[in-house]
């Protein structure tokens, strides 16, 4: 019960860092249109890579579980989807309200999705289902963050990353 207690402690950590970080960013007001000041918003901050990570890590993870690599394996993939949803968080404000709120949600569930499949290791089931469950409604989250940046900017936003392996011969499989 203190783990879930924590994790949900550390998600509101992260919304409430979203929107004090918003607020301090809508006084700078940046010129341009709302469609421009989110489109170089959007390649300043390098969204879609951060997502793709994100993407990327979740896939990671089920690789290592699917070979049985052991909890040593899963305790790295867990680390690094916290610590890339920290990094994609730190990115936060967009200029958009309703995006921020998005985003700020979806990084702390993958936060706490780390969290989780860190504690479960390679063996505690129940955990890991909670781990899985965090992130899928944080890719629902992430979704609707995309199609929303699309729909002000007018364009969608790329999530591959070139950091990946392509011939399926990466650490992880």
């Amino acid at each position: 019960m203190r783990k879930r207690a924590w994790y949900a402690a550390v998600a509101a950590v992260l919304v409430a860092v979203a929107v004090v970080a918003f607020v301090s960013y809508s006084s700078v007001s940046p010129s341009g249109t709302p469609r421009q000041r989110l489109a170089r918003w959007v390649a300043d901050t390098s969204l879609g890579q951060d997502l793709g990570a994100l993407h990327d890590d979740g896939l990671d993870l089920k690789k290592v579980l699917a070979h049985h690599a052991g909890t040593t394996a899963v305790h790295t993939v867990c680390s690094v989807l916290s610590v890339t949803a920290e990094a994609a968080n730190s990115n936060l404000p967009s200029p958009d309200t309703t995006l921020t709120q998005l985003l700020a949600r979806a990084y702390g569930l993958e936060g706490a999705a780390g969290g989780y499949c860190y504690d479960a290791g390679a063996s505690d089931r129940p955990l890991l289902e909670k781990s899985e469950a965090e992130q899928a409604q944080a890719q629902r989250l992430i979704d609707e963050a995309l199609a929303r940046v699309a729909a002000i900017t007018g364009a969608t936003v790329s999530t591959t990353t070139t950091t990946q392996p392509t011939s399926g011969t990466g650490i992880f499989g």
